[in-house]
């Protein structure tokens, strides 16, 4: 299966989006070298984001000197060690350093979907790497690189309707607050990966798809969504207002409609 992706897409509480980027895997046969597509990216597309799930010094060369910027990925597994500072400046001198400034590196993820995924000595160490790599980054007079991490829609608990969901007891007020307040004082982003493709129902597909459909009324939130993608968004922020950092801003680290599903469900 693989997925069309669109990412990453940076919402300020459902205002217009203004940037539009792709997801930049490397797991595939045949793949073009970078420096390819680096080259198409540049002359052939308006993208002007891509992401990607590591830190492969080839790619960062290829996109070295062009408009796109990237982001940059941090293993799940390098977690625990970037708590340390003397780590995370290592770290951040050799993966970070040698491509600044000529790459337009915005984003460093620190791991992905952690909380979704654990496990447990992960979750517990992610603020706190988080804050340390910043620090790191700092040290180096590196700026302009914000430090987030991209969360599953796992941290909200099921609700109908939806806008009354809000992040699961225990990483609620134990993970995601601390990390919502480091995001607001570095001004970073809270990072989201909505899927639209996992709610799918046959008498939902319109409404999944951006297609012409009567719409949502939510009488809690007193909005009518036309798709659920802003639903999604909306729930998020609608919990993250009630936490106290409304004024976070909020990331699409990636989205996508699956090519080659189920029989049953539409493709992209």
């Amino acid at each position: 299966m693989s997925f069309c992706f669109l990412s990453p897409i940076f919402v300020q509480h459902l205002s217009a989006v203004y940037s539009v980027g792709v997801n930049y895997g490397t797991l595939g046969n045949n793949l073009p070298p970078p420096t390819q597509v680096a080259q198409f990216f540049k002359d052939k597309t308006t993208i002007d984001r891509i992401n990607i799930f590591d830190v492969n010094p080839d790619i960062l060369r290829a996109f070295s000197g062009t408009r796109i910027f990237v982001a940059v990925t941090v293993p799940n597994g390098e977690i625990p060690n970037l708590v340390n500072i003397k780590y995370a400046r290592r770290w951040a001198g050799n993966n970070i350093k040698p491509f600044y400034p000529q790459n337009k590196i915005n984003y460093i993820l620190v791991g992905n979907e952690v909380l979704h995924w654990g496990p447990q000595n992960l979750i517990d160490n992610l603020v706190s790497a988080m804050k340390t790599l910043h620090i790191a980054l700092i040290r180096y007079g590196i700026q302009g690189v914000n430090v987030t991490t991209a969360h599953s829609l796992g941290i909200l608990e099921s609700s109908q309707p939806l806008s009354l969901a809000k992040f699961r007891p225990g990483w609620d007020k134990g993970d995601l607050a601390p990390m919502l307040q480091f995001l607001h004082e570095t001004k970073s982003p809270f990072m989201v990966n909505p899927y639209p493709y996992f709610g799918y129902s046959p008498e939902q597909a319109n409404f999944a798809l951006f297609k012409p459909n009567s719409g949502l009324h939510d009488k809690y939130t007193k909005q009518t969504y036309t798709n659920m993608f802003d639903l999604l968004i909306d729930v998020v922020h609608i919990y993250m207002k009630k936490m106290g950092y409304g004024d976070v801003e909020i990331a699409v680290g990636d989205s996508g409609w699956a090519s080659a599903g189920k029989t049953f469900e539409p493709k992209c």
